[in-house]
C-alpha cells in the first residue's frame, strides 16, 4: 500500500517537472516563425515611356458616295426600259417610262377644266363692274379657278411621275426588267450609285476620339485589290459615342476615278495616329480575366503585386498601358505560370529591382567570406 502511493507521488513529480522544468521550450525557440514559402523564379522587365505613333487598324463596308433605288412612284405598266443593267447614265437621263395614257387623259382634262373656269372669272368681272354681281360671287369664281390650277399642276405631277429620270450621275444596278411588266408603289426597280466617290463607316474606340480630327490621312486595303493602297481621309466624326461599344463612328471618303471598289466591299482601313508619350510594356507581360488585363509588379521588397491595368494600341509585341502602372516599375514578363499576388519572388535576369539585386549582392559576399574563413 504504501509502496503504491510512494510510486504515484514519484510520477506526479516527473509530469510536474516536465511541465515546469528545464526541459521546457526557450522562449527563443517558441517565437521562431516557421520556415518561409518559397519564392518564385521569375523575369521581369522595366516599364518604359516611348514616344510613339500607333495605327489602328478597323475594317468596315465601304458604299458609294450616292447611292439609291430607283423606286416606282406610281402603279403601272411598263412602256420603255430606257437603260440596261450595268450602264453608266447622267443626271437627268430617262430611265423608265411607264403607261402614260390615263395620265395624260387627266392632265388634259383638268387643262380643260382651268380654261373653262377661266372664262367665268372673266364674264364675272364684268358683270361685277356693272354691278350684276357682288364682290363675293366674284371672289368664289376666283376660288375656282385657283382649284383648277391645283388640279392641272396635281394631274401633271401625276404625268412627270411616269417617267423616271436619273437624280445624279451613276451606275445602274442589276435588274430584271420588261415591257409591259406592271409595277407597284414603292415596287424597288434597281439601284443607281455614284461610285466616283466612296464611303467608309468605321467604329474607332472612344479612348482615341481626342486625337481624330478631318482630313486626317487614312491608308484603305482590300482583299480584292491586294497589291493595292487607297488613300483617304477622315471626312466626318459622328457627334455621339456609341454607349454599348464605347466607340465613335467616323466616315473616310475616298476618290474611286477607276471605279475599282464596289458598295459593299469589306475593307481595312489603317489610322495612324499623332506621336505621343506613352507607357509600354511586352505583351508577354499581360494575364487575361475576362474583359480584364492585368499583371505583375514587383515592389521594392520583391514582393509581386496582382494590378489591373487599361490597354491601349498594340505596336508589334509591345502594348500601351493608358492606366495601371508608371514608368520605371518593374512587372513579370516570364514565369507567370507559378504567380500569386502577394508572392515572394526571386528575379533572374539583371533588371531586377535596385534592392534584390543588393541583397544578391551581399549573399553572394557572405558566401565568399565563409568559403575564405
Amino acid at each position: 500500500m504504501k509502496k503504491g502511493m510512494l510510486l504515484g507521488a514519484v510520477m506526479l513529480a516527473g509530469v510536474a517537472f516536465w511541465q515546469w522544468g528545464g526541459i521546457q521550450p526557450s522562449n527563443e525557440e517558441a517565437s521562431a516563425p516557421p520556415p518561409g514559402a518559397r519564392s518564385v523564379d521569375v523575369m521581369t522587365a522595366q516599364v518604359e515611356t516611348k514616344s510613339i505613333a500607333p495605327s489602328l487598324s478597323l475594317v468596315g463596308n465601304v458604299k458609294a458616295h450616292q447611292q439609291i433605288n430607283i423606286e416606282s412612284e406610281v402603279s403601272a405598266r411598263i412602256e420603255t426600259v430606257h437603260v440596261k443593267p450595268g450602264e453608266t447614265v447622267e443626271k437627268g437621263a430617262p430611265l423608265v417610262t411607264f403607261n402614260r395614257a390615263k395620265a395624260q387623259a387627266a392632265v388634259l382634262e383638268a387643262s380643260a377644266y382651268l380654261n373653262d373656269e377661266q372664262r367665268k372669272l372673266k364674264e364675272y368681272t364684268k358683270l361685277a363692274q356693272r354691278g350684276a354681281l357682288t364682290q363675293t360671287e366674284l371672289d368664289a369664281q376666283q376660288a375656282s379657278v385657283n382649284i383648277a390650277k391645283a388640279r392641272l399642276q396635281s394631274a401633271q405631277s401625276d404625268l412627270d411621275d411616269h417617267r423616271l429620270i436619273a437624280p445624279f450621275s451613276g451606275r445602274i444596278g442589276l435588274f430584271d426588267l420588261s415591257v409591259g411588266q406592271r409595277v407597284d408603289v414603292g415596287e424597288t426597280l434597281f439601284s443607281l450609285d455614284n461610285l466616283s466617290r466612296m464611303n467608309l463607316d468605321i467604329q474607332v474606340p472612344e479612348q482615341y476620339f481626342s486625337r481624330l480630327y478631318p482630313d486626317m490621312p487614312v491608308a484603305v486595303t482590300s482583299q480584292a485589290w491586294p497589291d493595292k493602297t487607297f488613300d483617304g481621309e477622315i471626312q466626318v466624326v459622328d457627334s455621339r459615342i456609341n454607349q454599348d461599344a464605347l466607340s465613335v463612328g467616323v466616315r473616310v471618303a475616298l476618290d474611286n476615278p477607276e471605279r475599282q471598289l464596289q458598295p459593299g466591299m469589306l475593307m481595312e482601313a489603317k489610322l495612324t495616329l499623332p506621336e505621343q508619350q506613352a507607357v509600354i510594356v511586352p505583351v508577354q507581360a499581360l494575364q487575361y480575366s475576362g474583359t480584364r488585363r492585368y499583371v505583375f509588379r514587383i515592389d521594392d521588397e520583391g514582393i509581386a503585386h496582382r494590378t489591373e491595368i487599361t490597354l491601349g494600341a498594340r505596336i508589334d509585341n509591345q502594348v500601351v498601358v493608358s492606366q495601371g502602372l508608371e514608368s520605371g516599375q518593374n512587372i513579370v514578363v516570364q514565369g507567370l505560370v507559378n504567380m500569386r499576388d502577394g508572392a515572394q519572388v526571386s528575379v533572374l535576369n539583371a533588371e531586377a529591382p535596385k534592392n534584390q539585386a543588393d541583397d544578391q549582392s551581399r549573399v553572394s559576399e557572405s558566401a565568399s567570406e565563409t568559403e575564405a574563413s
